[in-house]
């Protein structure tokens, strides 16, 4: 009972929590619901960036807003896009076609992917989850 519980839980918030991401530019757009959870729970900066890594065993992509790291590295920038009237970052560090390559998804458009919230070492990352395949 707890699993279709559980399921449910996550269906519920793969509809509301997500990316969009585009290999043309390597954009990750956030959703609005996605944004406001990333501000609530995240640490308070004069700058708002992420940090976008491979989790290690699952083998899936994940960012992590406003991460603690001391070595130089790759970090991106949340901005809004007053074009398109969104927020997002563009990551090159994983590209988004590397994240689409690994996905097995196709490379020529846009993907919306369901976004899991996880928790290390008392600190909130943002898993990127991969599409299941329904046959």
């Amino acid at each position: 009972m707890m699993n279709i519980l559980k399921k449910i839980q996550n269906w519920y918030w793969s509809l509301r929590l997500y990316v969009i991401l585009d290999p043309a530019d390597n954009s990750v757009t956030l959703s609005k619901k996605l944004f406001s959870h990333i501000r609530k729970y995240s640490d308070t900066a004069e700058k708002a960036v992420v940090f976008v890594f491979c989790v290690s065993d699952s083998g899936l992509f994940a960012f992590i807003p406003n991460p603690n790291i001391e070595k130089p590295t790759q970090l991106c920038d949340i901005q809004y896009n007053d074009k398109y009237k969104c927020i997002g970052f563009e990551t090159l560090t994983p590209s988004v076609g590397r994240i689409f390559y690994d996905y097995n998804l196709p490379a020529e458009s846009k993907c919306k992917l369901s976004v899991s919230v996880k928790e290390t070492n008392n600190k909130l990352y943002y898993q990127i989850d991969k599409p299941s395949k329904h046959e």
